[in-house]
């Protein structure tokens, strides 16, 4: 295998291919069982799909001994907190919007990445990521904003806040990634975001007097397929894609996703953009590319 520097590595390119492909169905699958399945427990059995797993791996293959690095259990607990944080929100988002706008909510995080960055004083902005910026907010607003300025719908702005969650938890688990054993990190990335999506439902229920927990049996499907492919495969392997891809295919991979959904969400759920939604998307995915695209391609032209 070579160098994310050399020749491009072809096998860790389509294994981030397929989880750029599952992951863009999950919206579609969340989307399907949302009325099915209270938010808190989704996110909780998810990840204790992908924590079960893991862990049986390690007893298997007797590498149970990386589990006691305190660094990466430390790193875990972070990235956990913001990775439950992000599956709860954007599982109650979807109850109130539609599969492709949170699709494309939550794929504009990457743009939002150089925000923060630029917010922690670790990097500035340059031209690029400033028009690229300014693509997306055009057209998450031509694609959320119904009429007036109070017309957004709720679903579109819970989803928009997990979506700047999900750009802190990019910015993280990169800082980590790099600086720890990666199996044992996302091991305790899972299991800690399983414990807080189960103190938050256990919470919900006991203290603010909810209706029953809701979990009904034609659910069980879909959070398998969560758990096992959207959560445990995509993440292992996007981490372990990270070691042998640079991040510049990376990018590029991943600003598939949201075109992945939308096809996916017309043919299982029949939904369709309007005219205007319609441009907002073809906008917000113009502004990931142009993010994703390297600077340096663009000085044949000499632009940008």
């Amino acid at each position: 295998m070579k160098n994310p520097q050399g020749n491009i590595p072809t096998v860790p390119i389509l294994a981030i291919l397929g989880c750029c492909l599952i992951w863009g169905t999950t919206f579609t699958v969340v989307k399907d069982v949302s009325n099915s399945i209270d938010p808190f427990l989704l996110s909780g059995f998810r990840n204790l799909i992908a924590t079960s797993v893991l862990f049986a791996y390690f007893i298997i293959t007797k590498k149970g001994k990386i589990l006691l690095d305190k660094n990466s259990l430390r790193s875990g607990l972070v990235l956990g907190v913001l990775l439950g944080t992000i599956y709860i929100s954007q599982t109650i988002g979807i109850t109130f919007t539609s599969a492709n706008h949170s699709a494309f909510i939550t794929c504009s995080a990457v743009i939002m990445v150089p925000v923060i960055l630029f917010l922690f004083g670790w990097e500035k902005f340059n031209k690029k990521q400033i028009l690229s910026i300014l693509l997306v907010a055009i057209g998450l607003v031509l694609l959320t904003l119904k009429s007036g300025l109070l017309g957004f719908n709720l679903g579109d702005l819970i989803t928009l806040a997990a979506a700047v969650i999900c750009a802190m938890h990019i910015v993280f688990s990169g800082l980590y990634v790099r600086k720890y054993n990666f199996l044992s990190l996302i091991f305790y990335q899972f299991f800690f975001a399983g414990l807080i999506s189960f103190c938050g439902l256990f919470s919900k229920q006991a203290f603010y007097n909810f209706p029953p927990i809701l979990f009904e049996n034609d659910a069980i499907y879909n959070v398998l397929y969560l758990g096992l492919l959207g959560t445990l495969f995509c993440y292992f392997v996007t981490v372990w894609g990270q070691k042998h891809v640079s991040t510049t295919y990376i990018a590029l991979i991943f600003s598939l996703e949201p075109l992945f959904a939308s096809v996916t969400n017309y043919l299982v759920l029949n939904e369709v953009f309007t005219t205007k939604e319609f441009i907002g998307a073809v906008i917000i995915f113009g502004g990931i590319l142009l993010y994703s695209i390297p600077k340096k391609w663009f000085s044949i032209f000499r632009i940008i």
